[in-house]
């Protein structure tokens, strides 16, 4: 039934469409994902990458639709995480003389943690080549994009990059290729992917796009996603662009509320931000998606998170963002903390210290009113904000 598809002689998808997949570790995916692995089909078979231990069955299917997975010679493992490499165990019942290509030594270390007792394995440093036959495979290091294992895999004669997780976007479509889905829609994919994955580790993504820009490139084949093929120089652009993670001057309003107060300062604030000509997006925690709201938060040049005062610190679902926040650290963006108290303030106090942990400069106090706030209350909060702008121009 699963049936592979040739992207270039001798070179097939063999992945899984996870058409019902809307949540990965934070992130949301309303439009599902895929685990692309790769055949190539020479004088020695490779795989290249696997995917979650559930599609195991769908992965051979396909490759059973080219050959028999018996006659797997190498499994490329370019990362150890289990969306990648999960049903490498059930590959190496299907192939038992597979050897498993992983990088030295980060790689190795990983997959040594869950693969069989016995397991055959050929550790890659970067820049080590592995001949399969007409073609061969070079394996590059892109350590922390997004593990310390991570590498890429570049077939020369084919110019082709199997990239794993860089340039990936969580997606599932009937299509495999960028020109034959509405690129806005992938391109789209593709920001949220990176804001909400590669964040934290931009420095090394711009290494390694850095490295890529000086292969002979026509496909660049993710492990997430559709294939680049027509645009590959627009999502290197992008990917530059995005490691040098520079906002605009757009703003982000998040807030949590309990009885309306902090909800009505956080419109204050966005009324202010609008005064000043800012573009900006206004969220109410309870009913928005973090992943989405990350999103706008990496392009944005101001960002206000505000939480009404419980237990002597933030609302649960404000402090899951924080979190979040944390986590991603998207440094070089401007904060401010507003939120309202019954009868003790204190979140506002800790929002603010956790944003200046994540990177954020907070040159205004935070924003503390009582339950009962006035109408001259939030006029200082949108003459503050208006203000800031201001300064900031």
């Amino acid at each position: 039934m699963f049936k592979a598809r040739e992207i270039k002689p001798g070179i097939h998808w063999v992945g899984a469409l996870e058409w019902e997949e809307r949540y990965i570790h934070g992130i949301t995916m309303p439009l599902g994902s895929t685990n692309n692995a790769y055949l190539i089909m020479d004088e020695k078979i490779v795989l290249v990458d696997t995917c979650v231990g559930p599609h195991a069955h769908e992965l051979l299917e396909r490759v059973s639709s080219v050959t028999d997975p018996a006659r797997i010679d190498y499994i490329v493992s370019n990362h150890g995480e289990k969306d990648h490499a999960g049903s490498i165990g059930e590959v190496l019942a299907a192939a038992p003389n597979a050897t498993v290509v992983t990088s030295d030594p980060k790689g190795l270390a990983i997959l040594k943690t869950y693969l069989p007792e016995g397991t055959s394995f050929l550790p890659m440093k970067s820049g080590d080549t592995l001949s399969i036959g007409a073609r061969t495979l070079q394996f590059v290091h892109t350590p922390m994009v997004h593990w310390p294992d991570n590498m890429v895999t570049y077939c020369r004669e084919d110019s082709i990059l199997f990239s794993n997780d860089a340039f990936g976007q969580f997606i599932a479509t009937s299509k495999r290729f960028d020109d034959e889905v509405h690129l806005d829609t992938v391109l789209s994919c593709a920001k949220k992917y990176f804001a909400n994955i590669i964040t934290p580790y931009a420095k090394q993504a711009a290494k390694a796009v850095e490295a890529v820009r000086t292969l002979d490139l026509e496909l660049i084949c993710p492990a997430h996603g559709v294939i680049w093929r027509s645009n590959v120089g627009k999502i290197l652009g992008l990917y530059e662009k995005l490691c040098r993670c520079e906002p605009d001057d757009s703003a982000v309003v998040v807030y949590g509320s309990m009885y309306g107060s902090t909800e009505r300062m956080a419109l204050a604030i966005t009324e202010a931000f609008m005064e000043k000509g800012v573009n900006v997006r206004c969220y109410d925690i309870d009913v928005s998606d973090m992943s989405d709201i990350v999103t706008d938060v990496f392009f944005a040049r101001y960002v206000a998170v505000g939480s009404p005062t419980h237990n002597n610190t933030t609302l649960p679902t404000i402090g899951a963002f924080l979190t979040y926040l944390k986590g991603l650290a998207p440094k070089g963006r401007i904060g401010i903390s507003f939120g309202s108290f019954g009868w003790v303030p204190g979140a506002q106090k800790e929002i603010a210290e956790v944003m200046q942990k994540a990177g954020f400069v907070m040159p205004l106090e935070p924003f503390t009113e009582g339950w009962n706030d006035t109408p001259a209350g939030a006029a200082r909060l949108f003459d503050a904000v208006c203000n800031l702008v201001d300064d900031e121009e």
